[in-house]
């Protein structure tokens, strides 16, 4: 990611100087600003290290300006060759999104928010921006108190949730989720993965007085795209038990097509496309990623998800699933074929398939690896991938098989990957 963004500086504090190793140093800018008390000793002589008090206090006036074309921010999402792929969001997107969502969700000053989020996943830019753009207050949930975030929210008397489904699914899964528990929260913002149905009870009963809001939306979209609010009864998907993503926020325009871009009829299934002014200006030094991704249809600019869906008679939005093989664990998106590109390097054997699981209301928990070999040691393995990607793309577990799955295409079968892990819970 260092090497992909090009910067030109960067700045730490005392615990982000520690991750400064060798190889890390060797993709930074010559220049790091050190923010922290304790004396920074690195390897090597090719980068300089300053002082942050040391620098002259410069404040510009006016203010530098901003252009609506300009980049606001780079978001790294996981990539099929196993390097991240950087999502640019500009400037006029990100406006367009705060300022659209704020009157949307009807968020005012005297609000109190939960942010739940890291900020390298983009619901954070929701959590943040919209909060402070209606002059409200943000509290973040401290992580030694995810397991207690109903008593943080009853002491800090917040009024608006947002999160995963998943954080309220895990506190439904230790009963953490009392009748009444939440009844101060008068607004509950879920997004990032799809909303069980399951989910929705438990939080009515905790949370009686709180609006339910599912929202939609790729990093490519910036943050949420489609809104479904929840209501009596349930706007669930026929056969899945999850809560419909709805229709498009004001500014975005939703579409099925087929396979050739086509758009299709109600009911029929294909791939969601997007379009508005929250589109992203595409990736970061991949023009021809970009050209795939956000093809011009008519002359207007969409984007294609990769996601499968459906329209019903109402107009209604509701996701099925990916075309490809990208999943979302704990509400990041992760390629599984970049799993496998490093699992390949680690265990020096092509034949290997990574699937989501466990699962549970519908949503992946964590990931599991297998390798084509005998006598793999399965800790060794798992410690070196924790070296080469973030925690949420880890394996929980891998799994030596002598005698690996292969489709018809002579590719690991991830269905029959699967099937074993079935049988095997059951």
């Amino acid at each position: 990611m260092l090497e992909q963004c090009g910067l030109s500086a960067i700045v730490t504090d005392d615990e982000g100087a520690k991750l400064l190793s060798p190889k890390v140093l060797n993709a930074c800018p010559q220049l790091i600003i050190h923010a922290g008390q304790t004396p920074v000793g690195l390897a090597g002589e090719r980068c300089e290290i300053v002082n942050l008090a040391a620098l002259p206090v410069v404040v510009p006036d006016p203010p530098a300006a901003m252009e609506p074309s300009d980049t606001a921010y780079i978001i790294f999402t996981s990539g099929t060759t196993g390097v991240p792929k950087g999502v640019m969001i500009t400037v006029g997107s990100v406006c367009q999104y705060v300022r659209m969502i704020t009157r949307h969700l009807g968020l005012v000053a005297s609000d109190r928010a939960l942010e739940t989020c890291e900020l390298s996943f983009d619901f954070s830019v929701h959590n943040m921006f919209s909060t402070w753009e209606a002059g409200a207050a943000l509290f973040i949930l401290p992580p030694t108190a995810v397991m207690n975030a109903v008593k943080f929210v009853r002491e800090s008397r917040l009024t608006i949730w947002n999160s995963v489904p998943s954080l309220a699914g895990m506190l439904r899964q230790v009963k953490a989720l009392k009748p009444d528990s939440l009844d101060g929260i008068r607004l509950t913002v879920f997004g990032g993965e799809q909303l069980p149905e399951s989910t929705v009870i438990t939080w009515q009963s905790a949370a009686p007085n709180s609006k339910i809001v599912n929202l939609y939306g790729p990093t490519e979209a910036t943050v949420f795209c489609l809104e479904q609010t929840v209501s009596n009864p349930l706007p669930l998907t026929p056969g899945r038990h999850l809560v419909a993503i709805g229709n498009p926020l004001p500014g975005n325009e939703a579409m099925i097509v087929d396979a050739d871009g086509k758009s299709v009829d109600e009911g029929t299934h294909g791939e969601l496309v997007i379009a508005g002014a929250q589109l992203a200006e595409g990736y970061l030094n991949a023009p021809e990623l970009t050209g795939q991704r956000f093809p011009l249809v008519d002359g207007k600019r969409w984007y294609r998800t990769g996601d499968v869906a459906f329209r019903d008679a109402s107009g209604k939005f509701h996701c099925l699933g990916r075309i490809d093989n990208q999943v979302k664990v704990l509400g990041y998106r992760v390629e599984l074929e970049e799993i496998d590109a490093h699992l390949r390097v680690v265990t020096g054997n092509d034949l290997v398939g990574s699937v989501a699981w466990p699962l549970a209301d519908g949503m992946a928990r964590g990931i599991v690896s297998f390798v084509g070999v005998s006598g793999l040691s399965a800790d060794h393995v798992i410690d070196a991938m924790k070296a080469r990607l973030p925690p949420y793309m880890v394996p929980n577990r891998v799994i030596a098989l002598e005698e690996m799955p292969l489709n018809t295409s002579g590719k690991v079968d991830r269905r029959a990957l699967r099937l074993i892990l079935e049988a095997s819970a059951s």
